[in-house]
């Protein structure tokens, strides 16, 4: 459920390549390929055939064996000379899926692929297929290459290596699947390679259920989809714009669903729109009747595994956390610190881990868990103190706006966290992040959508924050001028920035060595203020307050021009394209940067008191886009003050205020504020 990886579990792609750059949804590919290994062996012309190698040990999950009686196989199409992507021409992607009484999914894909160019020999060469030996079983059926009138049986001279190759462990995880790796010898320029295989997967967490998704790709000759089920089963699926309507048939007690899609043009998604209008070229499974029962199901898991041992050691730390104070918010917030401070993360997918959380009594004993292993303590603790708390699974990588389309799935969420209730408010807790230290200061995440997990089942529920009315980052220069104007003043910078943003540019600034960080620190700033020479530059993060100061201390030189300085960073607006050509959804709204509030702070102190100098700020208040901008400047007390703020009101703005939203915000890119000397003025 952390990250990607129960994604796997779940999503079959039918593309191997397009898969990985697919627009907003998470996918898999079936087979990666990545850059050869063994480039003696990709080279090879057809020698003699190398003798027949013993075949290793392979795991009880692991294969080579016919394929299925009702996989049925599907003739590849000629190339019709279509251009190559990556060096390749995808020939046939075809998939069929089975879904049994018993909660077990089987899909079977046939692709081929022709190698076009050297660049493609590396990735249909290497040939490596996932899968998790716990909940799935996966078999091989063929690896063909096809030369003209010759059929080269791969098999028959190489076989596959079984590698345990946790690559997730550098994003602390470990989730125990293995890789069937094949480097194909003696491919060449024009052959085409031809895979067949097919995936068990049963995993008892979803108590018989089934959910599967399949992305078509739009660069394949063919591709095709068939699946079939038992004409009882409760079994729903639904297609994404871009596709073709299925075909339905019930026939002797089973349904199939049957698709065809040769030579599949993408459609042309709204520009600029939210997540939920831009998904495309998706077929999904699923048998679960509503939100509801996906939530109680996987609710009963955490509810069990909340459920701390009388006597035991998350009882006893909630009784020293009660101890020390009554007040229900105090009591939240030591529980959160407890296990965001004392339980370091890893994501634990073994032995039915990817949706069964560890019991809250063993995270803690161990000191490290997923996100659902420090939701489960977190939510032990909580319980105890007498704070009503429940778990909520989101999806954290912008895909939340589209998950209402689909219908209900475990898949389509990859993370959970904890939402408390105090005294009527509802608080976002979780537990995998660092230095949240007062529950006031925590903001509703920007998820769009959760789905609460609870034994009698519920609904989704909106998450978004309000639009921000506090600053989120702030950014100031100060230029002391008040000996001369005409010389290197000095100069001092500070970017502020708080919640979220704080943490994470923390966390990358603690990484790096002394050296290599003050470094990058002046390179940022010469890059924001390229007429400041730096003489120092630190960094500091306050726990407290989660706040994260960056700072400056530097000469200026100031660039006068005709009696004028130009101040930096006063622009609003940008060269930005809201056109959209006429199609699906070409009325959908645009999406906002939400939430952000940020403000840049100009001051010079001027020599004399200010006099003989005049300030140009063009003054500024409006709504563009979503975004309330604004600007506003003065002389006071020989201090040159110049002000600049855009604040984010809404996650989206109408596509019919597009038009004028584009102009205006051209016209203030080309506005601009100057400090001037009056005519007057000596130097």
């Amino acid at each position: 459920m952390d990250g990607n990886l129960q994604r796997t579990q779940w999503r079959h792609s039918m593309t191997a390549e397009n898969a990985e750059s697919r627009r907003d949804a998470l996918r898999i590919a079936s087979i990666r390929r990545g850059p050869a290994a063994l480039v003696a062996a990709l080279l090879l012309a057809g020698g003699p055939a190398a003798a027949k190698q013993p075949t290793p040990d392979l795991p009880a999950s692991f294969s080579i064996a016919p394929a299925p009686a009702w996989i049925t196989r599907h003739a590849i199409p000629a190339d019709n000379g279509s251009a190559a992507a990556g060096g390749i021409t995808m020939l046939l992607r075809d998939n069929q899926a089975a879904f049994d009484a018993d909660g077990a999914t089987t899909i079977g894909w046939d692709d081929a692929t022709k190698v076009v160019t050297p660049d493609g020999l590396s990735k249909a060469a290497n040939l490596a297929i996932a899968w998790n030996p716990e909940t799935e079983r996966l078999a091989i059926h063929r690896v063909l290459i096809l030369r003209g009138t010759q059929t080269i049986d791969v098999l028959a001279t190489q076989h596959f290596t079984i590698l345990h190759r946790e690559t997730n462990l550098e994003r602390a995880a470990i989730d125990g699947r293995l890789t069937a790796s094949l480097q194909i010898a003696g491919l060449q320029i024009g052959d085409v390679v031809e895979v067949a295989a097919s995936r068990r997967h049963l995993d008892p967490a979803m108590a018989g259920h089934h959910e599967a998704e399949f992305l078509f790709p739009p660069t394949a000759r063919d591709a095709a989809l068939d699946a079939r089920w038992p004409a009882a089963a409760a079994l729903r699926w639904r297609a994404m714009p871009g596709l073709p309507t299925p075909a339905q048939t019930t026939a002797g007690g089973v349904t199939r669903l049957s698709m065809r899609v040769p030579d599949l043009r993408e459609p042309e998604l709204p520009k600029g729109a939210p997540p939920r209008f831009r998904q495309a070229d998706v077929l999904q499974f699923s048998d679960w009747s509503d939100w509801s029962e996906l939530s109680a199901v996987i609710g009963r898991l955490f509810d069990r595994a909340a459920t701390p041992l009388a006597g035991g050691p998350v009882a006893a730390e909630a009784a020293r956390i009660a101890a020390a104070s009554p007040d229900p918010v105090l009591r939240a917030q030591s529980a959160l610190r407890l296990v965001q401070d004392q339980v370091r993360y890893l994501f634990v997918g073994l032995n039915d881990g990817g949706y069964v959380p560890a019991a809250a009594d063993e995270t803690w004993q161990r000191r490290y868990g997923d996100c659902k292993g420090k939701t489960v303590l977190l939510l032990a603790l909580l319980k105890a103190l007498g704070i009503s708390a429940q778990p909520v699974l989101v999806n954290t990588n912008g895909f939340g706006d589209a998950i209402p389309r689909y219908l209900p799935a475990a898949g389509l969420f990859n993370h959970v966290l904890v939402r408390a209730t105090i005294a009527g408010r509802s608080y976002w807790l979780d537990g995998t992040r660092l230095g949240d230290r007062r529950l006031a200061d925590i903001r509703t995440p920007a998820f769009r959508w959760g789905l609460p997990l609870q034994a009698r089942g519920a609904a989704l529920v909106a998450m978004m924050p309000e639009a921000p009315t506090q600053l989120l980052a702030t950014t100031s220069l100060r230029l002391d001028a008040s000996g001369g104007v005409d010389r290197p003043v000095p100069a001092h910078a500070e970017f502020v920035t708080h919640g979220d943003g704080a943490l994470g540019l923390a966390r990358t600034l603690g990484a790096l060595t002394p050296e290599v960080r003050d470094r990058a620190l002046r390179a940022v700033w010469r890059k924001e203020y390229d007429f400041v020479t730096p003489s120092a530059v630190s960094a500091r993060f306050d726990s407290e307050t989660g706040t994260e100061t960056i700072v400056l201390d530097g000469t200026a030189t100031l660039d006068w021009q005709d009696g004028a300085l130009e101040l930096t960073n006063i622009q609003l607006g940008g060269s930005v394209d809201y056109a959209r050509s006429p199609g699906l959804d070409a009325d959908a709204p645009f999406a906002v940067a939400f939430p952000t509030y940020s403000e840049y702070r100009e001051t010079i102190v001027l020599p004399d008191h200010g006099r003989g100098f005049l300030l140009d700020p063009v003054a500024f208040d409006a709504t563009i886009a979503g975004m309330a901008l604004h600007r506003a400047g003065a002389i006071s007390d020989g201090v040159v003050t110049l002000v600049t703020s855009r604040r984010s009101l809404a996650p989206e703005f109408p596509a019919a205020q597009a038009p004028d939203a584009q102009q205006a915000l051209r016209r203030l890119q080309h506005q601009h504020s100057y400090l001037r000397r009056k005519v007057d003025a000596k130097p």
